[in-house]
This record gives C-alpha cells, sequence and structure tokens, in this order.
C-alpha cells in the first residue's frame, strides 16, 4: 500500500467511532504483553525477542464477539486491535535491540540495528493476523451459537432440516478409531518393535483427529434447524464437557506435582469427548437419521 493512502487509513480507523472499543482493547494489552515477555536477553539473540499471545488471544476472542452483531465487521475490528497491540512488540524489540548493543560487541549491534526493523515488521504482521483470525473465529462461534436453535430461514415447509452429513462422519471416524489406539496404550499391547510404532502412530492421528472432531460436533450441534425439530442439543454443554475435563485433569496433575500433566489431561479429554461424541450421534440418529419423511440437510 501506498504510504499516502496508509496514512489516510490510519487516520479514517481511529477517527471512527466504530472501532473505539478494538482500539482501546488493543491498548489494554500492551502492559500485560510488555509485562509478561519483559525476560532478559539470550546470549544468542541480536534482534527481536519473544512476545506473549495469552493477551493478544484474549483481546481477539473478546474483539469477535463484541463485533459479532454490530455492523462493522470483526475481521476489520480484529486488524486494529491486533495494529494498537503490536505497541508492545515495538517495545520489546526495541528494548532487546538496545540491549544488545550495549552487552555485546560492535558487529553484533551492527547486525540487532539492521536486523530490527525487518523482525520488527514481522512481528507485527504476525501480530495482526493473529488477532484478525482470532476475532472472525470468535464472531463465527458466537454467531453459530445465536442461531442455534432458529430456523434457517424465514419459508418453513413442514421437513426436517438436519445438519451436514459430513460432520456425522467425522465424529463416527473418531468414535471408531479411539477404542484400539487408547486400548493398545493403556494395556500395553506393544510392549516393543512394530506394535510400538503403530501405537505412537495412532496417538500422532488420534490426538488431532478429536481436535477436527470437537469442532465437528460443535458445528453439528449449531447448525440451523426448522421449527419441526424435537431436539436442540445444547453445543455448549456438549463442547465444554471435554474441554472442561481437559482444564481440570491438567489443574488437578499440575498441583499433585505430576511430570506430564498435559499427558494426563490430553487422554481425559479423548476419553470424554468419545462419550460425549457417542452420546450425541445416538441422540442425532435417533431425531434425524431415523425420521422425517422430507429431509434438508444445512452445514
Amino acid at each position: 500500500m501506498h504510504p499516502i493512502r496508509a496514512l489516510h487509513a490510519l487516520r479514517d480507523g481511529v477517527s471512527d467511532n466504530s472501532l473505539r472499543v478494538a482500539i482501546l482493547v488493543g491498548l489494554a494489552t500492551v502492559p500485560f504483553t510488555v509485562a509478561l515477555s519483559w525476560d532478559p536477553i539470550a546470549d544468542d539473540i541480536v534482534a527481536g525477542g519473544s512476545v506473549s499471545g495469552a493477551p493478544l488471544l484474549l483481546a481477539g476472542l473478546f474483539v469477535g464477539y463484541y463485533y459479532s452483531d454490530r455492523e462493522t465487521e470483526s475481521r476489520r475490528a480484529g486488524i486494529w486491535t491486533g495494529l494498537v497491540a503490536s505497541i508492545a512488540a515495538v517495545l520489546v524489540f526495541g528494548a532487546n535491540t538496545v540491549a544488545t548493543i550495549v552487552s555485546e560487541p560492535s558487529q553484533w549491534a551492527v547486525v540487532a540495528v539492521i536486523g530490527t526493523p525487518f523482525v520488527l515488521a514481522l512481528g507485527v504482521g504476525l501480530i495482526v493476523l493473529f488477532s484478525m483470525f482470532t476475532a472472525q473465529f470468535a464472531d463465527w462461534v458466537t454467531t453459530r451459537l445465536r442461531r442455534a436453535h432458529r430456523a434457517p430461514d424465514a419459508s418453513d415447509d413442514g421437513g426436517l432440516t438436519v445438519p451436514n452429513p459430513r460432520w456425522r462422519t467425522i465424529l463416527a471416524a473418531y468414535v471408531l478409531a479411539t477404542p484400539p489406539v487408547l486400548g493398545s496404550v493403556f494395556l500395553e499391547i506393544p510392549a516393543s518393535g512394530a506394535g510400538f510404532v503403530l501405537s505412537v502412530l495412532g496417538l500422532l492421528v488420534l490426538v488431532p483427529l478429536s481436535v477436527v472432531a470437537l469442532g465437528a460436533l460443535f458445528a453439528d450441534a449449531t447448525a440451523p434447524r426448522s421449527s419441526k425439530t424435537d431436539w436442540a442439543p445444547n453445543a455448549l454443554a456438549y463442547v465444554g464437557a471435554p474441554i472442561g475435563t481437559y482444564a481440570l485433569v491438567y489443574a488437578v496433575a499440575a498441583l499433585r506435582g505430576s511430570g506430564h500433566p498435559d499427558g494426563y489431561a490430553i487422554y481425559a479429554f479423548i476419553g470424554v469427548l468419545w462419550i460425549t461424541a457417542v452420546v450425541y450421534l445416538f441422540n442425532r440418529h435417533r431425531y434425524f437419521d431415523a425420521g422425517g419423511s422430507a429431509v434438508r440437510q444445512l452445514g
């Protein structure tokens, strides 16, 4: 973008009242990001540094939720939140550069001075993209929850509207894949050799599949349904059960001094998600797949 146009866009954004909340939220993240990222410079770092993403994650989620029912797009609001929040990156990267210039030999100081603008531009760009995608994700989730029990359109012909079958397929694949993988791990069937390799590969597939299955469960539970539908699943309960179990098990394992609290939490998450998926698929089959003379499918 031309510098003059960029300045005009910056001026218009700052003067736009609809973006005031997004800008204020971005400003609010700056002190927290700086505080969480203000570590002593490492011996092998000559430019840049690391910036904590926790405040920006929370900010993006809030902005996406706030702008989900407003005229201003959550994408635009997320971009502005990221732009303002990137002030923290400027401060952290600048402090690392100054520390390098003061403490390192002259050749490294020159590298730091030359490299900092490029590292800073990359960091700001990543922050803006992260904030934008986080806000859009929160907007999508909020919108799906808001329309979960509404008719898909104004005309209701009495047919039964069901979610897209691809979500059911993903959940069914997860339900079928989980027992053999977890069984081989807990029963210690593969003690060594090829069985151990297959068990590890199974976990490597099952863990990302569980994340995809959780998303499929949410998308299916929040798909629009006609007024003739007798079953309106509680998406927060179905999705919240495995997530809440993960957080609870992780906290308990960490408080008890477990060496790998994340491992226990992941196994608990997979197990509870499996139970949840089985219950959901049973109810889905009962109300949708096994009944209804006229069926419409929506994603």
